[in-house]
């Protein structure tokens, strides 16, 4: 039965072009394992630390897109790297009119971001 449930709604995310609504994601191209939290601007709270694995990407909340992250954290090595709203600014206009964001982070602070994925992402 849920293996029905599965192939309906994934034929209804098809036709019905529903599919793009986890639009951002966050790409981990560090040496290492990360963790991560962002602020979407419309809640007083934070998001959890959410695990990265090395290589593996992560799909961020439903609907939040990179115009509304006001704020983001990475935790690499006992170090957290902060990204405040300014200097999430350059991003936001990247990725402005995008229907997808990948947020790629590749280690020491170094981030970037990419309308389409990396080719190579596996999720986790």
């Amino acid at each position: 039965m849920k293996t029905i449930r599965l192939a309906l709604l994934l034929a209804a995310c098809a036709s019905l072009g529903a599919c793009d609504s986890w639009p951002t994601s966050l790409d981990n191209r560090a040496p290492g394992d990360v963790t991560f939290r962002y602020h979407h601007r419309l809640y007083d709270q934070w998001s959890v630390w959410a695990p990265v694995s090395h290589d593996r990407a992560v799909l961020l909340a439903r609907e939040h897109r990179m115009r509304d992250i006001s704020g983001l954290e990475i935790t690499q090595g006992g170090l957290t790297y902060r990204y405040a709203e300014n200097a999430l600014a350059p991003v936001h206009r990247f990725c402005a009119g995008s229907a997808s964001c990948s947020l790629v982070y590749r280690g020491e602070g170094r981030l970037e971001a990419r309308t389409k994925p990396l080719t190579d992402s596996q999720f986790q």
